[in-house]
């Protein structure tokens, strides 16, 4: 019995001004769909008895049409090929108004597609393979949910859950609805438990494990690889299978104390000559940078090295005395490109996000102007 273990898609995603040139989307939008696309031709190819999904499949609760019909596609091509496909709601899916409805409802006539979404615990019944999943709710419910849980007398059973680590920060997304567990609730009678909310590979507890996320979605996750795990519950191997991904870099921190411009000017940018560029999406951080220095430093300059990269942020921590020091992006976006990539990182209810985006750079562009 092999299962496919992927969780945090979040189809949809975008952020920054880059845009593709070949369809003239997002580009980091694109990013992410040509990711979901990889993954389905690797399970294509790697053939498993069952793909787990375990949340956050969509960026936001209301994902655009251009969202929903990639996804479709892909889940199209899953049940085409016989590759039964589990999913279940993340914190990025679940609505906070339990009336304003799951966009899973949409795959449930989908043969082969079996989403869950509804608080409490569901078990699936795929041969000899019992998947008990558990939808991110209520962290009340969840644990409730997951109390009650008994195996059953399936020759395997696996569950599903998607949720941080309580007192264990490194877990944590820092989103608004997160929820967070015990540890160990997680000890569970099962073969394996697929996880989902931390966007690295990880063990988290004897057979409890994050697969991550399919692309790099924050700088935090600069130098992680990227792709889904693969489970042999046979023999109790796991395989992570490595999926193609754009590079990102997070640079630094270069010290700037007691440094003159030119000097500092030199070392910033030879550290963005120290990796490809092309195509990359690079922070460099600057620390402890007096004001006379930071206005002395040739920005323009910077960027221009960066016009092959799909976005740089030039991070710069400005010393405003003994113990206060106020953080500067020169990035490419400025502020347009940070309210886009906050927007993209936070849940987005009762409106379109993609209206939302157009209506927030126009407001910051007439404060602009």
């Amino acid at each position: 019995m092999r299962i496919a273990h992927v969780a945090d898609t979040h189809v949809g995603f975008t952020a920054y001004r880059r845009t593709d040139p070949e369809t003239g989307m997002n580009q980091r939008e694109v990013d992410v769909y040509r990711a979901f696309e990889r993954l389905v031709d690797s399970l294509i190819a790697k053939r498993p008895d069952v793909v787990l999904h375990s949340g956050d499949l969509f960026d936001s609760v209301r994902p655009s049409n251009r969202a929903l019909s990639v996804v479709l596609e892909q889940l199209l091509r899953l049940s085409r090929e016989g590759i039964p496909i589990v999913l279940i709601a993340g914190n990025h899916s679940t609505p906070r108004l339990r009336e304003t409805g799951s966009v899973f409802r949409l795959f449930e006539h989908i043969d082969g597609v079996h989403p869950f979404y509804a608080p409490g615990m569901h078990r699936l019944e795929l041969g000899d393979l019992t998947v008990t999943a558990f939808p991110h709710q209520d962290r009340e419910g969840m644990m409730e949910a997951l109390k009650g849980w008994r195996r059953g007398r399936a020759r395997f059973e696996v569950g599903m859950v998607h949720a941080g680590i309580q007192g264990l920060t490194r877990y944590s997304m820092g989103e608004a609805n997160e929820l967070n567990l015990p540890s160990s609730l997680l000890n569970l009678d099962v073969d394996y438990v697929a996880m989902g909310h931390f966007h690295e590979m990880e063990r988290v507890t004897a057979n409890a494990w994050y697969s991550g996320s399919l692309e790099r979605l924050s700088f935090a996750e600069a130098g992680q690889e990227k792709g889904y795990l693969l489970v042999d519950l046979d023999r109790g191997k796991r395989e992570f299978v490595r999926l193609e991904t754009r590079p990102m870099y997070a640079l630094g921190p270069i010290q700037a104390k007691g440094r003159g411009a030119g000097e500092l000017q030199e070392e910033i940018a030879e550290t963005l000559a120290s990796v490809d560029l092309e195509g990359a999406v690079v922070r460099l951080v600057v620390e402890d940078v007096p004001a006379a220095l930071y206005r002395s430093l040739d920005l323009n300059a910077l960027r221009a090295m960066a016009e092959r990269a799909v976005h740089l942020e030039l991070k710069f921590g400005i010393a405003q005395g003994p113990a206060a020091v106020q953080w500067r992006s020169a990035s490419l976006g400025s502020l347009e490109q940070e309210f886009q990539s906050y927007l993209s990182q936070v849940p987005v209810e009762g409106v379109d996000r993609e209206a939302l985006r157009v209506r927030g750079l126009a407001y910051l562009r007439r404060g602009e102007g």
